[in-house]
């Protein structure tokens, strides 16, 4: 089974910016990424994914799947009220975006279970996140499962 946290912790070792200025994190959820945010005062620039257990189970050609979404968090923090920092927090954010899907439409080539359809991505508000702006985006991994009917697990 593809472990899309361990790939994106990949990904943020080897994309330079985030390796150099950004805190990895894996976080279960929004409010975990709440947490974090606010214990770790002493980073400034953040980059999470969420590895919350939610999805969904499709038929596909006669197989089955399960699509997990996954959503990463770029943030950095702004001075409060310093709209031009924050633009620039955002506009690093959007940069670092736009690598990571060129780089997931290439690895799509070898991790068929990526699924590049549509990534949505978003602006984090100004009022959460305890001072960081930035942006997440939401991709989703779709790995095969069995489902095959077993009757020795049924009382009759």
């Amino acid at each position: 089974m593809f472990d899309a946290v361990t790939y994106m912790q990949q990904l943020h070792g080897e994309l330079k910016v985030l390796a150099e200025k950004y805190k990895f994190e894996k976080v279960s959820g929004i409010a975990a990424l709440e947490g974090v945010l606010e214990s770790a005062r002493k980073h400034k620039y953040f980059f999470a994914v969420d590895d919350s257990q939610d999805g969904t189970t499709l038929r596909k050609g006669g197989a089955y799947f399960e699509r997990r979404p996954y959503s990463v968090f770029i943030l950095g923090r702004a001075d409060y009220g310093n709209m031009e920092q924050r633009a620039e927090v955002l506009e690093e954010a959007k940069l670092i975006y736009r690598h990571l899907m060129s780089r997931l439409i290439k690895d799509k080539l070898t991790i068929p279970i990526l699924d590049m359809e549509r990534i949505s991505f978003y602006e984090v508000p100004p009022a959460f996140a305890h001072g960081c702006s930035g942006l997440y985006f939401i991709f989703n991994v779709e790995n095969p499962v069995d489902l095959r009917y077993d009757a020795a697990a049924w009382e009759s």
